[in-house]
Formats: C-alpha cells, structure tokens, sequence
C-alpha cells in the first residue's frame, strides 16, 4: 500500500471515531465542528486538506510516524521551510463549551503574538488547562519563553474575564514562576511576563509594588488594534487619581454643613481657629 492509500485510509478510521484535537508542532488548532478531510494525489508525498469553520489548512504528507487508537502522528512538510513538521492528531472524550473553546482561541493567538513580539525567543510551551495539582487556574494561559539557556515565564490574562479574575492573576503569576523555577533544573528562569488585557493593570501594577524589587517581573498590556503589547511602568500605572473640587462646591458643602459644625465649635471653643475654613 503506498502512502496516501495509507494515509486514507488511517484518517478514514481514526476520525470517523469521535472528536480530535489537531496540534501542529505542539501548538493546537481550534475548531468548532466537526473536522472534514480528503487526500489528494496518489504519490508518495501526497496532500492532505483538513478543514472545519475557520479552519483550513493542505500539509503535504512526508510519513505516518505514529498511529494509535489516541494519537495519529505525521511528518509533513510546508513550503518555505527545510525541516519536516509534526502534525498530531489526539483523540478527546467530551465536546468542549463556548468559553473554553474561546480560551483556547485566545491561547493560540497569544502564542503568534509572543513570537512577533520577541522575535529571538522560542515559544517553548503555552496552555491554558487547569493544572489543579498545583493550584494553576484554568482561567490564564502559562508558558515559557526560551533564549539559549534563559527563560522567561508567562502569564497572560484572556480579554473576557472578570474583573477579580484579572486582579487575582498576580497570585496565579507567581505561583506559575515558583512552579517553572522548581521543574526547569537545566537553565535560569530569568524573569515573569504578566500580560492583560488593555486599561485593566492598574490594581495589578499597585500590588506589584508590594514585590521584592529585586524580583524579575515586567508588566504588559495587550493593545488589540494594533495587536501589540505594551509595556507598563508599575509605578506610573499604581497612582492614585486625582481631582479638583471647584470652589462654588466646597462653598456649598460648608453652608449644608453649618449647622453641624456650628454645634460642634460650640462644645470646643477653644479650638475655634482651626474649625474656621
């Protein structure tokens, strides 16, 4: 049998089995619905087309390296690039909700926008699962940023959560350091980038300074119009606001207050000069 017979026929069986997950070189591809297929060509570098609703990608087909009642595992090959990729396919038990299907979303896009923003770091890894063993929430994506021998830890908040869920992301943040600190033996973790959706870091910026200084943290706001991420300063971004009361208000608070404060001069008068507005 050749390959793409092979092929056919392994993607014929594995799929009509249940639901998939679809991960390329380790990042997973989200889909909504079911997932449609066809092999085109009878060579031995035939096409595979898989596609679903905003989804849809045509990898030409190297080899099937591994295929399992969970996992079926091939090496294809993309144009522009020498090295062979790793398209899996792993088989998943239940049908995931809207919201965490719109986590998984923002996951990946997180995961382009990290390689665009530090161009000479490698995304090493990145979820957004629930890690319960190790009090992690489902609620952030965490990974790891790699250059040479550094890494950096990452936490990033999705746009649509909650206030207290973006708030809290300081204690899941460290939590996640303490946690690559202690696993990751062969390399320094060199810092901890906390990302947020835009205009929401100010009480995360105000307890940063509660932070031993000497503590790696850098501070980021994602901007989505320009799908960038900008950083913040903790120390202008923890101020408190201020405000002006025009003079024609204060007046008229003290005549609404009078009474009050007459009686009160009254009990104490030797205090009356610093009663006197």
């Amino acid at each position: 049998m050749n390959l793409a017979a092979e092929l056919e026929a392994s993607l014929k069986e594995f799929l009509a089995a249940g639901l998939v997950d679809l991960y390329e070189n380790g990042g997973r591809t989200s889909f909504e619905c079911g997932l449609s297929w066809e092999v085109r060509g009878d060579g031995e570098k035939p096409l595979q087309h898989l596609w679903a609703e905003r989804f849809n990608v045509t990898r030409r087909v190297l080899a099937i390296t591994d295929y399992s009642e969970q996992h079926l595992v091939l090496a294809v090959e993309r144009f522009g690039r020498a090295k062979p990729d790793r398209l899996e396919s792993v088989r998943r038990e239940f049908e995931r909700g809207t919201r965490q299907l719109s986590r998984e979303e923002f996951c990946e896009h997180l995961r382009a926008l990290l390689a665009e923003q530090f161009p000479d770091d490698t995304v090493e890894s990145l979820t957004i699962s629930a890690d319960l063993e190790h009090s992690l929430s489902g609620n952030y994506a965490r990974g790891l940023l790699r250059r040479g021998s550094l890494r950096h830890a990452v936490l990033a908040v999705p746009a649509r959560e909650s206030s207290d869920t973006i708030d809290n992301c300081l204690t899941f943040a460290l939590l996640w350091l303490s946690r690559v600190r202690h696993s990751h033996t062969g390399g320094t973790i060199a810092g901890l980038r906390v990302i947020l959706p835009k205009n929401t870091a100010r009480t995360v910026a105000r307890r940063f300074g509660a932070l031993d200084s000497r503590l790696p943290l850098d501070l980021y706001e994602h901007e989505p119009m320009l799908n960038v991420l900008a950083k913040i300063d903790p120390k202008s971004a923890g101020n408190v606001d201020t405000w002006l009361v025009p003079t024609r208000e204060s007046e008229s608070l003290l005549q609404r207050a009078r009474q009050a404060l007459d009686s009160t001069i009254a009990a104490e008068p030797h205090r009356r000069g610093a009663w006197d507005p």
